[in-house]
């Protein structure tokens, strides 16, 4: 072929390829409109809304509305209430996420070894990821019934019968281990899939050099496993400061008052809830909404800010 021929046809193969990528452009933009727009309709509409609603002292059932300015977040930061919330939910997060992770790191370097029924295992410890809090919640309430529930009546021999949802030492408690116990499954899962991802070579050339168990461990296996521990503790410490359904059906037919039990177990947003939707306080419910959004969005960018010094990639 001429090189006159070649320069005719340049131009044409360049037309074709860009052709293609507007095509490309367009059924990508096209898939990605309805998650954008689900976005800014069901989550960054309500949280500006929520903000607006913060500086007004709407009640949920008038029409109309004042603007108040700053005047709920200085009630905010003076109850009393709201403080104890925080506590509980800070509490709640701590006694919680970082117990779950440490169950699922050796669950799932147990579930990735070769032992028998290796798959039976990872569906059943899979299971509580299918089954609703709700559920979860309500079975618990059952388990831990001060004389006929089967966590007692295995306690009771060694002398221990503690009232677990009557007493507000023990609610708190109560309620982490049921927390613990759903949420293992999923950091299980996660981590698991990120321990397939490391390469063998790393364990065969520590095997070739005599390493231990636990040298492989703490010199392979975690720091090379680093990326999906911060991925659970972002997204469990996030939930876990969300948390509601399961404090919502521990409270019981109790969920009006502000009892010494009740009040062991108050998180933040089921403080929102309540002040919102019991009292018809929704602009004073929408500002501690506001403060809790701000604390999260800090907390993670705190967490992105130290995986700096934590997580290792390959």
């Amino acid at each position: 072929m001429s090189e006159a021929e070649t320069a005719l046809k340049t131009p044409k193969v360049k037309k074709r390829i860009t052709q293609r990528k507007k095509i490309n452009w367009f059924w990508g933009y096209a898939f990605i409109t309805p998650l954008v727009l689900g976005t800014l309709l069901f989550a960054v509409g309500p949280t500006l809304y929520a903000f607006y609603l913060s500086l007004t002292n709407w009640d949920g059932l008038r029409a109309t509305s004042s603007f108040i300015g700053l005047s709920n977040f200085v009630e905010l930061f003076n109850d009393p209430m709201i403080r104890m919330e925080f506590i509980n939910t800070i509490i709640y997060a701590v006694g919680v996420v970082p117990v779950t992770i440490a169950i699922a790191i050796v669950l799932a370097n147990f579930l990735n070894s070769n032992i028998p029924a290796r798959t039976f295992f990872r569906v059943v410890y899979f299971l509580p990821i299918v089954t609703m809090p709700v559920a979860v919640a309500t079975v618990w309430r059952y388990l831990y019934h001060s004389e006929l529930g089967l966590v007692n009546v295995v306690l009771r021999p060694f002398g221990l019968n503690p009232q677990w949802l009557g007493d507000a030492n023990w609610i708190m408690p109560a309620l982490i281990i049921v927390s613990i116990w759903a949420g293992v499954a999923f950091a299980t899962i996660i981590l698991i899939a990120g321990l397939q991802g490391i390469s063998k070579t790393y364990y065969e050339a520590a095997d070739i050099d005599g390493a231990s168990a636990w040298y492989k461990f703490s010199r392979i296996t975690l720091p090379l496993l680093s990326p999906s521990i911060f991925f659970l503790f972002v997204t469990s410490f996030i939930n876990a400061f969300r948390a509601f359904d399961i404090v919502f059906i521990f409270t019981g037919a109790q969920q009006t008052s502000r009892g010494p039990v009740n009040n062991a177990i108050r998180t933040m947003v089921y403080g929102i809830f309540e002040r919102g939707f019991t009292f018809n306080q929704m602009g004073y419910a929408a500002s501690q909404a506001v403060v809790l959004f701000i604390f999260i969005l800090a907390f993670t960018g705190f967490q992105f800010y130290m995986q700096k010094r934590a997580v290792f990639y390959e």
